[in-house]
């Protein structure tokens, strides 16, 4: 009976672990996503300042590809303007999946921690198998 309940421990924890390791790399990739969608926000912020100087009359061009068409500059500050606020709707919508990512991360440590102080045994066992230092 104590080796099935160790295993089952044992079973437990590798499913919290591996959860702990999913939900972690979920949250990375939400702070990826963040960071680059800052990296946007200030690139268009500096685009539509150099474009700010110019005078309407003066062509410019927009990258498509591996090509350039040519564009009034009220529209490129426009699509700018488009691009700076999905990016602020993308950190929004990021930086909220983090916070319940990080408390489903708190809960799973907190879980893991539980189920060490209540088996013993699995904390042996964690130590031989090398899972645990």
């Amino acid at each position: 009976m104590a080796a099935s309940e160790e295993s089952d421990a044992m079973k437990q924890f590798k499913e919290l672990q591996s959860k702990y390791i999913e939900t972690t790399q979920r949250n990375k990739r939400l702070k990826d996503i963040v960071l680059k969608s800052k990296q946007d926000i200030h690139r268009a912020a500096l685009t539509g300042t150099e474009l700010s100087n110019l005078p309407e009359d003066i062509p410019c061009y927009e990258p498509v590809g591996r090509s350039f068409v040519r564009e009034p500059v009220a529209t490129i500050m426009s699509k700018l303007q488009d691009n700076v606020k999905k990016a602020g709707e993308e950190i929004e919508k990021a930086e909220g999946q983090s916070v319940h990512l990080q408390k489903v991360i708190n809960e799973t440590e907190t879980n893991i921690r539980e189920l060490l102080a209540a088996n013993p045994g699995l904390q042996e066992e964690l130590l031989k198998n090398g899972y645990v230092q």
